[in-house]
């Protein structure tokens, strides 16, 4: 499909830019630094969006109210991805917390808040820390690993569904659906003959999702995430059915994919530096600033968030056009030597507070506080379980639309001769 992309770029040079580059995944780095020195935003004509790649504005861009993450409001949302032929899938966005209207955005977050405190959230780590321990027994069997396949896969789709209490066995139709739901929202990547799978996935998915609700609004649990999430719908609450089942959509597809990269990258950076490996094993409290410096120094998004004007804006002397899309590149964002000191030193006791690795402001992603907790019990019980291991060469990285996917890092546990 051809645009006039001359017209989408009022005097501004178009930016040579390929996130699907061979080597980009390994290391994009080059190219983001690139970025930021030519300019603070740039077009994109192969995106048909406008790339902002430096913190500053990146913090500026997620504030102002005139931007907005509802999709529908993209110049190309009619013509581009897939969401016009799946009904349910449009249905479901329309209900979404980055396509309701901020004052019912905020109204929603309110209400879903309570279940997603630091509090409410430490009431899963004993389930999480079993399932933790159960995939590391299925690791120790083997003496050398894949640590993306056999242990960072395996974590976030059984937190999920026990977070959830959904009937369990049912992790590779979150990982279905995920995929479908991800590939369905980005533009031109779906294939027409794989439209009707795609759409079987995405209902199959919300089938569950839908059932689940239902059999937990006919027997309430205590101390349960999505017992709450209904009584605050049935109090009249103002959360409603289509956004109730939007909400537990997105924690199953925000929660999986995300937290399935997290874990392997950490293992990884960690791992890669004996030094660092050393100051965590001596101090298991740096484990949680380590996090933050992995999302912050190599971060696995490809490209960024995106945001779509609702006006016209002028920013950084140009003039972003009502519909237009700007894409904010976290991860050159979290490498501005402008608001990090020694910005491209991988360092585990560094102040994190400015990061915008889970967003900023009204859009802040409400499952950090999950992904956080996730990441850590995972890490650091398989630091501890294996305290020999190390790594065998480089990870191998995968085809994605919006992640560097780490497709592939193998691990030996123990030494051979043990």
């Amino acid at each position: 499909m051809q645009h006039n992309e001359t017209k989408q770029n009022p005097g501004r040079p178009a930016v040579d830019f390929n996130p699907y580059a061979p080597g980009y995944d390994q290391n994009p780095y080059p190219a983001l630094e690139k970025l930021r020195a030519e300019a603070q935003l740039q077009y994109w004509p192969a995106g048909r969006s406008w790339l902002l790649s430096r913190y500053d504005e990146a913090i500026a861009v997620l504030r102002d109210k005139r931007f907005t993450p509802d999709r529908s409001e993209w110049e190309f949302a009619a013509v581009m991805g897939a969401t016009a032929v799946i009904p349910e899938l449009t249905e479901l966005n329309k209900h979404g917390l980055f396509s309701l209207a901020n004052q019912d955005h905020a109204r929603v977050r309110k209400l879903v808040s309570p279940a997603l405190t630091p509090r409410a959230i430490e009431r899963l780590k004993p389930d999480i820390q079993a399932i933790v321990n159960e995939v590391l027994d299925a690791c120790a069997a083997k003496g050398t690993i894949d640590v993306t396949l056999d242990f960072a896969e395996k974590i976030p789709a059984r937190v999920i569904g026990s977070m959830l209490k959904m009937p369990k066995g049912r992790e590779e139709l979150f990982q279905r659906f995920t995929d479908a739901v991800v590939k369905c929202f980005l533009p031109g990547l779906v294939n027409p003959a794989e439209m009707e799978g795609l759409r079987a996935d995405i209902r199959e998915g919300l089938e569950l999702v839908k059932a689940t609700i239902e059999d937990r609004r006919n027997a309430p649990l205590e101390n349960d995430i999505l017992t709450t999430l209904i009584q605050t719908e049935e109090q009249g609450d103002r959360l409603n059915k289509e956004e109730l089942l939007a909400l537990v959509a997105a924690l199953i597809v925000g929660g999986f994919e995300t937290t399935v990269h997290l874990i392997a990258y950490t293992v990884y950076n960690v791992l890669q530096r004996p030094e660092v490996l050393a100051q965590v094993r001596a101090e298991p409290e740096l484990l949680r600033n380590t996090i933050e410096e992995v999302l912050r120094y190599d971060n696995f998004g490809k490209m960024g968030v995106a945001r779509y004007a609702l006006e016209d804006v002028e920013l950084s002397g140009v003039t972003i056009k009502k519909g237009q899309m700007v894409l904010v590149m976290l991860g050159s964002a979290l490498r501005d030597e402008k608001a990090f000191d020694k910005a491209e030193v991988f360092d585990v006791r560094r102040n994190t507070n400015a990061s915008i690795a889970f967003g900023h402001g009204a859009h802040y992603c409400i499952g950090a506080n999950l992904a956080r907790l996730e990441v850590q019990l995972a890490v650091d019980s398989f630091l501890r379980r294996f305290p020999e291991m190390k790594l065998l060469g480089q990870p191998s990285f995968g085809q994605h639309p919006v992640i560097r996917k780490m497709e592939s890092l193998r691990v030996q546990l123990s030494p051979a001769s043990a």
